[in-house]
């Protein structure tokens, strides 16, 4: 056996464990986490959470102040394994999550945020031993994970609820601060890291987690069994357009609608809404025609397929047209870009229905 363990095959496997363990762990989040968030991911993300903590917390004794005491090279070696191990962990479940809910740009840009933290933990071990940075980290995964739990426990999301994340995440890391009885300073960068987040939800870069699209279309004669027509295509547009290209929709008499649906946890509810937006043919810009909401459209109860809503526009000028479906007065969900045509002769059409 101690032959293998200094043997060159061993050492060549050893160097690329953590990169196996890095897309192994993020391979498994996608497959199961990109289904459907259950009650057991939440605590299971909780477990690590809270490890992640008494590891940070370990890991802040010092002569003098904390436990009175500092830790050996090699005890010091696996706190900060088990920082490592238990951030990855946080890390690589919200990038799933947060990419789930990601419309917008901005959103995008937080969820690269996560994404870029989650491939630099690999590299962070050694750094973790600064109690400082590891706060602030610690701050940003509370704040990111509390906004992902809070909503499934009441049962509604908001700013209001996104703020009490920040305010127990950042009451935690005070907390901690005390234990350690580290300088008043490490608590600058949880701080600031705050009031950033919070900018970002007031400009709705944050992704409405937990609430994903899981289906949309634009469509024409549509039925109340969520029944409705689109162009008929040959093969390779229909490939085109699979490929994420805009689908051209030739306008009925009766307008054109816009159905999508939206996943939300048992008991969640949002007020949500469709946003028409066309191109101006002068401008080359997108223009906010209308919003629509209405009491129909507010998610309740749970269903694997997503909740259906729809909106109709009737005579909708040709070109180019968006529609964002977002919670109301909120962050985008989803986006769909297509093209209303008008044609005077018979064009063909197949039903399309969303589940």
């Amino acid at each position: 056996m101690l032959n293998f363990l200094q043997s060159e095959l061993f050492q060549k496997v050893r160097k690329v464990l953590p990169a196996a363990s890095f897309f192994g762990g993020f391979t498994w989040d996608s497959i199961t986490l990109g289904k459907l968030v259950q009650t057991s991911d939440l605590a299971i993300l909780l477990l690590y959470y809270l490890a992640s903590l008494v590891f940070l917390i370990l890991l802040a004794a010092e002569p003098g102040k904390f436990l009175n005491r500092s830790w050996s090279e090699a005890w010091q070696n696996r706190f900060t394994y088990a920082v490592q191990f238990c951030f990855g962990s946080l890390f690589s479940a919200l990038v799933v999550c947060y990419f789930k809910s990601s419309a917008s740009v901005g959103a995008f840009f937080l969820v690269i945020l996560l994404a870029g933290f989650l491939v630099a933990n690999e590299f962070l071990q050694k750094s973790y031993a600064m109690f400082g940075f590891t706060l602030a980290l610690f701050h940003l995964l509370g704040t990111m994970y509390l906004n992902f739990l809070i909503p499934h426990l009441v049962n509604g999301l908001g700013f209001f609820w996104f703020f009490l994340s920040s305010l127990i995440s950042f009451g935690i890391c005070v907390g901690a601060w005390k234990i350690s009885k580290k300088s008043a300073k490490v608590l600058v960068a949880p701080a600031l890291i705050s009031c950033l987040l919070g900018i970002a939800f007031l400009g709705n870069w944050i992704p409405p987690v937990p609430l994903v699209l899981k289906d949309q279309n634009a469509c024409t004669e549509f039925q109340r069994d969520y029944s409705c027509k689109v162009d008929e295509v040959g093969t390779l547009k229909s490939l085109w357009i699979a490929a994420g290209f805009a689908p051209t929709i030739t306008a009925a008499a009766d307008g054109v609608t816009f159905v999508s649906s939206v996943f939300a946890p048992a008991k969640v509810e949002a007020q949500l809404e469709h946003r028409w937006y066309y191109l101006n043919p002068k401008t080359g810009n997108f223009e906010l025609m209308s919003r629509i909401s209405s009491e129909r459209m507010r998610t309740h109860g749970s269903r694997e397929e997503g909740f259906r809503i729809y909106t109709k526009k009737r005579n909708v000028p040709a070109g180019k047209w968006r529609v964002d479906t977002a919670v109301q007065n909120g962050a985008v969900i989803g986006t769909k870009t297509f093209y209303i045509q008008k044609s005077d002769g018979e064009v063909k059409k197949k039903v399309w229905k969303i589940n």
